[in-house]
């Protein structure tokens, strides 16, 4: 039996203005980090409308590097498809 590979997570990045969204986005590129503005999901809600999506992110504590940043944000969900259906799990 082998052991189970981690496999790399989605994570969705919520905001309370687009002003945020837009300078995470930048901030984001700037650090080599792949993001991409969505408009928020209806499981989840971001004040804005708009979040980031990272997909398949490898990230460990993504809070802390958005802080070093400078990148301010509401909330982080991860996302994970299951059988088939997205689901969101807020982490903060």
């Amino acid at each position: 039996m082998t052991a189970s590979a981690v496999t790399a997570m989605d994570y969705i990045v919520t905001f309370t203005s687009s002003h945020f969204a837009l300078k995470a986005e930048s901030a984001l590129k700037k650090a080599g980090m792949a993001s991409r503005l969505i408009s928020a999901p209806r499981a989840i809600s971001s004040q804005c409308g708009f979040c980031l999506l990272l997909e398949n992110c490898d990230c460990q504590d993504l809070a802390n590097k958005l802080e070093l940043l400078t990148v301010t944000f509401s909330h982080i969900y991860t996302r994970q498809l299951i059988d088939g259906v997205k689901h969101y799990a807020q982490q903060d």
